[in-house]
């Protein structure tokens, strides 16, 4: 396609032409062929002048003589723009047909669809890296650690440790912590029975209690008998023996002693975890517990050290290709598979351009305006040369063509008539 001023210059040369051709052809005018050629040239330099007048004036006044009605544009440049501004508002983009086009105008679908082409974008990774960074850097610790030892000392405090007790207790004789607890005292009682401090410590604790035994007559007699015979050494001797015997025996697997035992301890446990006052004990101390634990300050310190370990981890990047994307992408996919939630999106789009539109309507004609008012009369004549004056000059050329070709038909008439 030609360019504006290439046009222009051939409107021009047509005017030279028809005008050489006029001036050419006067001499001849004498034969028939010389007066076709006056006559079609002739008119054709007059089509060419009226067409170029016309466009001319349309822009400024012809030759710079203020001939009347002519620069239309520049004396009317009031009424181009109002027009302008109203074939925008009301014709070309008015709330009507926007509000159609956007009506059936999938968006939420688009978004969805666009966003998943182009997530492994390296540019779009990197703003994901960066994003994710800034959010995780820039959390409010300090705002959210109160909420979170507020929320673990509400459910610490709720929970009751009663069922547990009572599940440990169980727990005991099911794994055989029983019978290791059994063996292990066992163990501390042999070596402190082999001990020769025990002896004497068990004399003296035999001896004592018998010794607080009264009894009557012979019986008195043959126990203070029995005193005299026995010392600290061979009572701890006796008692010792005995109970290295009974430790040795509890030791034994399938011993009815050792049974007894375990059969009380067990029982014995279960009663305690179940005692509502051991029950009470233990969930008061625990209570006591969070009263007196600082939560706030080692909950802050452990999310900083959580935060900074997360920052080092995310140094190089590579977890947006392991973890960013995959959990992206997921949400994408399941968002596009919710036709229910893609059509409330849409409505939501819909109806917020619409509320858009309807409160910003007129900032489209103004914009318009303001645009037209920042041009001088020679910009905005500049302006709509380079985009109509390609046609304009069409009309030119059209004019002396037209004017030519009419100049040989008048001519032939008129020599025909006469």
């Amino acid at each position: 396609m030609a360019k504006p001023k290439q046009t222009k210059k051939a409107a021009a040369w047509s005017l030279v032409v028809m005008g050489a051709g006029f001036a050419a052809s006067l001499p001849f005018q004498g034969g028939v062929v010389g007066k076709l050629l006056v006559g079609s040239f002739e008119a054709g330099l007059v089509g060419g002048l009226a067409d170029w007048f016309a466009v001319t004036a349309l822009f400024r006044h012809p030759l710079g003589i203020p001939i009347p009605h002519t620069a239309l544009l520049p004396k009317n440049r009031d009424k181009l723009t109002e027009g302008l501004v109203s074939a925008v508002e009301n014709n070309l983009l008015n709330k009507d047909s926007i509000t159609e086009k956007i009506t059936g105008f999938k968006a939420a679908e688009i978004v969805l669809d666009t966003m998943t082409r182009e997530l492994h974008n390296d540019g779009v990774k990197s703003m994901i890296d960066t994003l994710c960074k800034r959010i995780l850097a820039g959390l409010p610790l300090e705002q959210i650690a109160p909420l979170v030892a507020g929320e673990i000392k509400s459910q610490a405090g709720a929970f009751d440790l009663g069922p547990i007790l009572e599940r440990a207790s169980i727990q005991m004789s099911e794994r055989g912590y029983d019978a290791k607890a059994l063996d292990y005292g066992l163990k501390q009682a042999e070596e402190w029975l082999v001990k020769p401090e025990t002896i004497m410590f068990l004399g003296e604790s035999g001896l004592k209690a018998i010794s607080g035994i009264q009894m009557n007559g012979l019986m008195q007699f043959a126990m203070n008998a029995f005193m005299g015979y026995l010392n600290e050494e061979r009572m701890g001797s006796i008692l010792q023996g005995y109970l290295f015997d009974r430790v040795e025996d509890m030791k034994r697997e399938g011993s009815a002693l050792r049974y007894k035992v375990l059969d009380l301890m067990r029982t014995q446990v279960v009663r305690l975890a179940m005692s509502e006052s051991m029950q009470d004990g233990v969930n008061g101390w625990k209570n006591n517990m969070l009263d007196g634990w600082n939560a706030e300050e080692t909950v802050l310190n452990k999310l900083v050290e959580l935060r900074d370990k997360a920052l080092t981890a995310m140094e190089d990047g590579q977890y947006v290709d392991t973890y960013a994307l995959p959990a992206i992408e997921r949400v994408l996919s399941d968002l596009r598979s919710d036709e229910a939630l893609l059509v409330g999106l849409n409505a939501k789009i819909v109806e917020g351009v619409t509320t858009l539109l309807e409160k910003n309507h007129s900032k489209i004609g103004n914009l318009v305006r303001e645009n037209v008012d920042k041009m001088d009369n020679a910009s905005l004549i500049s302006l709509i040369e380079d985009k109509v004056g390609q046609d304009l000059q069409w009309i030119r050329i059209n004019g002396a063509v037209t004017g030519f070709v009419i100049g040989i038909a008048l001519t032939a008439l008129r020599m025909v008539l006469e």
